[in-house]
């Protein structure tokens, strides 16, 4: 028996060293923990069992006992830490590693045993040679423990931290969230059991725990959060997560992880009621290394991200890059060290003024892994000092997700704190009135269907600087209405709006000048009437109607205080794809092209026809296919990469001419879009036989 027992001991050492090599600690934990109850004295065996706890993401506190453990329990045959000859592979290993030193001063940080903490990094230093690989981190421990000591004896007295609740938050972890501009919509990830239990026996095997899923919660007119939904875009085996989300709540931002252990970012658009299918950023964005986070600033101008490609400062880093006149994203541009560090900086949220850049980073003055900073953009182009939000916002484990409210007097971020309704929860805190104001507006519109009615598909609001001619486009929300504007102050606009393309109401709406924060609100009521799909009447505070001999409504501009705008359509809303016809562009390239130019003749031509089919059928779907031969390509790495390229590029070429001539992205739905290998085997002779392979490198878009 005892040998048997011997050769299970060191079947489980071995698998749970092996496991804890390629990264899953809380398989190995699990073994650790049964050889522990075998043999509670190995010192060995409580240092492993502290280190899988403190890489866990819910239970890191738990490593202190065991890792207090693995320094007490050393046998007498080693009077200290075994410096020299320690056997991590070893079944036969009873001592533990001087690392204990530098682990155990991490999981008193994290216990907030701070005075210990620091005794534990000099400790682990006095006994680390100089080229020992901790000795930098013992180092840099020292110096958080001491932000941390700062930090919580100075704690912002200033805040208010209020739990969302149990309609939000549950027991499983909810993290991430993010925020439309109105705050009527908060999109979030969570790792909970689907109310349909269809992830139920889908567990990530790195951490035991469900994948990651997104769900989003609506607000009511009475300020209630709704049971949260889960988005149509997840997939059940698939880490699925939310990083950002557009002003008006439409255009969502998601993390999806990739088989090679890495990440990308993609956008999907909400059409009706239902979410696109995501696609992935451009190849100027996303790349072969890990995209972790991003962040659109309200105009859509600029796109910060994360990434730990190669030429950073250490880590990932944030990355920013700005849309070129031709709607395509320019080359990214590092931030700099004032942001950087030889850390790991992530989740970037940039406040809808433009300026005032938040982000997570393990730099700076950390008070423990990972705190949210703050810092603001100057009229030189140069960042101020990043900040420290403070204590308790940050605390001593990782904090990373963290935005803020338009008016800045809110933010939302998830933490891991005690009186929680489950591990981590998300949280609002309610900030001070800032010192400098926002210099913005926000534009809160809602457009009412009639009682027991829908709002008709192609309902659009057109604002109209009229200063400068620029219009932008807003679809108001299918489920309840809701349009969000940002607008600048000193400006006059114009409000359209507009069903089927026809006007039921324009408005001037001035903008006051000054530096704070301020919010307009519209409301636009609308009411059956079935006239050949055309306005037929308006009625407005003051009872005045206008209408032409033909039927056609024309609204001269009003008070504020419209109440009843009255439209409808025929019920034939959509026409059949096979009546309205199909827009084909292709285009073969050469050997590791993959270009469209906006000014080539069919391309045109083709977003000429697909704009006629919007505005007669009010959407088209597309189908995009990149295609590439099997000859190989250094410069792209693979075929693969190539033929999605193609396709991803060929997107952007879509929206940004969709951009450019004013027509909402929400009138194409993207069906199908993907990256395809075809063509013959490839025998060396591409220079002799081109026209063989090169009818298969191509992109194709077909709209009905």
């Amino acid at each position: 028996p005892d040998d048997l027992d011997a050769s299970k001991f060191r079947e489980d050492f071995t698998e749970a060293n092996l496991l804890m090599e390629e990264g899953y600690h809380m398989q190995a934990l699990d073994l650790w923990l049964q050889m522990y109850n075998d043999d509670p004295t190995n010192a060995n065996l409580n240092y492993k069992i502290g280190y899988c706890y403190l890489k866990s993401s819910n239970e890191k506190a738990k490593a202190m006992k065991y890792l207090e453990a693995a320094e007490n329990g050393r046998s007498d045959e080693y009077a200290s830490f075994n410096i020299s000859d320690y056997s991590p592979y070893d079944p036969k290993e009873r001592n533990a590693p001087i690392e204990t030193k530098y682990y155990l001063g991490q999981a008193y940080l994290l216990n907030y045993e701070l005075a210990k903490a620091e005794k534990s990094f000099q400790e682990a230093l006095d006994l680390m040679g100089k080229r020992h690989h901790l000795r930098d981190d013992a180092e840099r421990g020292l110096v958080m423990t001491a932000n941390a000591k700062s930090q919580i004896s100075n704690p912002r007295v200033d805040i208010t931290i209020n739990n969302m609740g149990p309609v939000i938050n549950g027991e499983f972890n909810d993290f991430s969230p993010v925020v439309s501009v109105d705050e009527n919509a908060l999109f979030f990830t969570s790792r909970r059991l689907r109310d349909d239990s269809t992830n139920a026996n889908l567990i990530d095997d790195k951490d035991g725990q469900f994948f990651e899923d997104i769900y989003v919660s609506y607000r009511d007119r009475n300020g209630d959060w709704q049971r949260p939904e889960l988005l149509n875009i997840n997939e059940a085996s698939q880490h699925s997560a939310t990083i950002n989300v557009s002003a008006d709540g439409q255009e969502l931002y998601i993390y999806k992880d990739t088989d090679k252990g890495g990440g990308d970012i993609y956008a999907s658009t909400l059409i009706g009621e239902t979410w696109s299918y995501p696609l992935k950023l451009s190849s100027d964005i996303n790349s072969k290394d890990w995209e972790t986070h991003s962040a659109k600033s309200a105009d859509g101008n600029t796109m910060y991200f994360v990434s730990d490609r190669e030429g950073g400062y250490g880590g990932r880093d944030i990355y920013r890059s700005v849309k070129l006149p031709n709607g395509l994203w320019s080359k990214p541009l590092l931030l700099g060290p004032e942001i950087n560090t030889k850390y790991d900086e992530d989740a970037p949220f940039i406040h809808p003024d433009g300026k005032t850049l938040y982000f997570a980073s393990k730099g700076h003055n950390t008070m423990g892994g990972f705190d949210i900073f703050s810092t603001r953009l100057m009229d030189s182009g140069d960042w101020t000092t990043p900040e420290n939000v403070g204590y308790p916002i940050n605390t001593v484990d990782d904090d990373v997700f963290y935005v803020t409210s338009a008016d800045s007097r809110r933010a939302y971020f998830s933490s891991d704190r005690e009186g929680g309704y489950g591990l981590k929860d998300i949280y609002m805190v309610e900030l001070p009135e800032p010192e400098d104001g926002s210099n913005l507006a926000v534009l809160k519109g809602y457009v009412v269907p009639p009682e027991g009615g829908a709002i008709p598909v192609n309902t659009m609001v057109m604002v109209t600087d009229i200063e400068t001619g620029i219009v932008s486009t807003y679809t108001p929300r299918m489920r309840d209405g809701v349009f969000v504007a940002i607008l600048e102050p000193c400006k006059n606009y114009e409000l359209d709006y507009l069903v089927d393309g026809t006007s039921i109401h324009k408005e001037n709406l001035e903008v006051e000048c000054g530096t704070a924060y301020s919010q307009i609100e519209r409301e636009v009521q609308l009411d059956p009437v079935n006239l050949r799909g055309s306005v037929v009447k308006v009625v407005t505070a003051d009872g005045v109607v206008t209408q032409t001999d033909d039927g056609v409504t024309q609204i001269q501009n009003t008070t504020d205080d419209v109440t009843t705008v009255m439209t409808t359509k025929d019920d034939v809303s959509v026409i059949s794809a096979t009546s309205a016809g199909t827009a084909i562009f292709d285009k073969y390239f050469g050997y590791n092209e993959k270009d469209i130019g906006l000014a080539e003749t069919r391309f045109k031509l083709f977003m000429d026809d697909l704009v006629d089919m919007i505005n007669k059928h009010g959407s088209v779907d597309i189908e995009i296919e990149g295609s590439a031969s099997r000859v190989p390509t250094r410069t792209w790495g693979s075929n693969d990469v190539l033929a999605n390229n193609r396709a991803n590029d060929g997107l952007d070429m879509l929206m940004a001419e969709l951009d450019r001539r004013g027509v909402s992205r929400n009138k194409v739905n993207i069906t199908s879009i993907k990256g395809l290998i075809q063509g013959p085997k490839y025998r060396g002779d591409f220079e002799s036989n081109r026209s063989k392979y090169e009818k298969f490198q191509y992109i194709r878009m077909v709209a009905r």
